[in-house]
């Protein structure tokens, strides 16, 4: 059996993801990377937008036509908030996010006998709190088992579900309460990894900022682990815990945490931020970011931001782009406001579209100006870099400990996710320095 495993969405979904090959695989399943040839597709879904479920449907679409005799099972977010559009493009297995440990025997049994299991969806608010109820309190986890040979970084769910309830957003309702892993469990993934040639893993969550334990003491857990090279942590809701102690790892260069945050902002307007159900000021936010440069000048810091929030007047907006455009952040990553249907915000007045790409557009102007300032500022400094792919010219891309890309020349190919000592040179282009090839370590 042949089985495809489409994912969408964030580090936690491409966690949870690579487990769930795992456990395929021990079934005895070959994974495919091409979905031509697969006797089961598994679609790990996202509902964060509803540009999201869209590509879902016609991704299952497009798999029906070129393998209209294989099984298609879903689990995820989308699957959990809206389960009846998928049984309507063909998904004959859908498992809740409560039972997604299962997902791999499910999905087998289903792809051998064609009889699913009753799937869990629901169709009033009772049956939405009485899931609920169940995700919170009796989700089991899955775990990395495999040992398949795998050189990219790789994510590892530490976390999961957030109570926050934002205004804009839905994943509380499908991802349940807050709740963490314990470290036991994450460590024995973590070594699971490095033992299959995982040199950077992230540490990620649906809200780390809920991670029951201490980050830093996990991370140095982890740090003990022998062949590691990297240690990062994915988006970050503010406050960061430990922040102080996050930083000092940072600069201690025998250690191999990450120089960089990224910090969820949303908007840089109060009234905005009130709106929007967040749970800081602008001023906390902006604190935190001059403390950490303060610390380090050299750790990379990004963020998050959302542009044309219902009700955002231009003088909002000025007060977000004036914001940004005086601090120390250095990478934004803007998105343009989209309703989501089943939030609070997708109710209110909505700012018209045009006006929205138009901001969007020049938030973005700003963060490539942020950034280039940044590289810039790196010039001359010798750093650490992972390989990741070699382009034709003979050039390697990888990343510096700050998420600096770099494109670095060496005379040797077959050197990805091996680390390399380089000096930093110039921007070049919009996205990435040129860096001077030193040893590698």
């Amino acid at each position: 059996m042949k089985a495809y495993i489409y994912t969408l969405g964030c580090r936690v979904n491409q966690s949870e993801s690579m487990m769930i090959a795992d456990s395929l695989a021990s079934l005895g399943v070959e994974i495919s990377s091409a979905p031509e040839d697969a006797d089961l597709m598994v679609v790990n879904s996202c509902a964060l937008t509803e540009s999201a479920e869209a590509k879902t449907r016609r991704a299952i679409k497009d798999f029906r036509r070129k393998n209209p005799n294989a099984k298609i099972c879903a689990t995820g977010c989308y699957a959990q908030t809206n389960a009846e559009s998928l049984r309507e493009v063909g998904v004959g297995l859908i498992v809740s996010n409560a039972r997604k440990s299962d997902v791999p025997r499910l999905a087998y049994e289903f792809a051998l006998s064609g009889r699913a299991e009753q799937s869990e969806y629901f169709n009033s608010q009772n049956a939405e709190a009485r899931f609920l109820e169940k995700l919170n309190y009796s989700q089991k986890d899955l775990g990395f088992l495999g040992d398949t040979p795998v050189s990219d970084r790789a994510n590892l769910k530490i976390q999961d579900g957030c109570d926050n309830a934002c205004a804009y957003c839905i994943i509380p309702r499908a991802r349940g309460l807050p709740r963490s892993r314990s470290v036991e469990d994450i460590v024995k993934d973590a070594e699971n990894l490095v033992s299959r040639g995982v040199a950077e893993i992230i540490l990620t969550g649906i809200n780390l900022s809920k991670f029951s334990g201490s980050l830093a003491s996990l991370a140095n857990r982890i740090n003990s682990i022998q062949g590691i090279k990297r240690i990062a942590f994915g988006s970050i809701e503010p406050p960061v815990k430990e922040v102080e102690i996050l930083c000092a790892m940072m600069k201690d260069s025998s250690h191999k945490l990450a120089r960089h945050f990224h910090i969820s902002l949303q908007s840089a307007c109060s009234k905005t931020l009130k709106n929007m159900g967040r749970k800081y000021g602008v001023g906390d936010f902006f604190g935190m970011v001059d403390f950490i440069k303060s610390a380090d000048e050299n750790i990379g810091i990004g963020t998050d931001v959302i542009c044309g929030f219902p009700e955002e007047s231009e003088e909002d907006f000025e007060e977000t782009f004036e914001n940004i455009k005086k601090s120390k952040l250095n990478f934004l990553h803007v998105f343009t406001y989209s309703p989501r249907p089943g939030t609070l915000a997708a109710l209110k007045p909505q700012v018209p579209m045009p006006i929205r790409k138009r901001r969007s557009d020049a938030l973005r102007v700003l963060g490539e100006t942020l950034k280039r300032k940044f590289f810039e500022s790196q010039e001359g400094r010798e750093e650490f870099v992972l390989l990741e792919n070699q382009l034709p010219s003979g050039v390697y891309l990888g990343y510096a400990s700050n998420y600096v890309q770099t494109a670095v020349k060496i005379g040797k190919s077959g050197l990805k996710n091996q680390m390399c000592r380089v000096k930093i040179g110039t921007p070049i282009g919009s996205g990435r320095v040129k860096a001077e090839f030193l040893e590698l370590v």
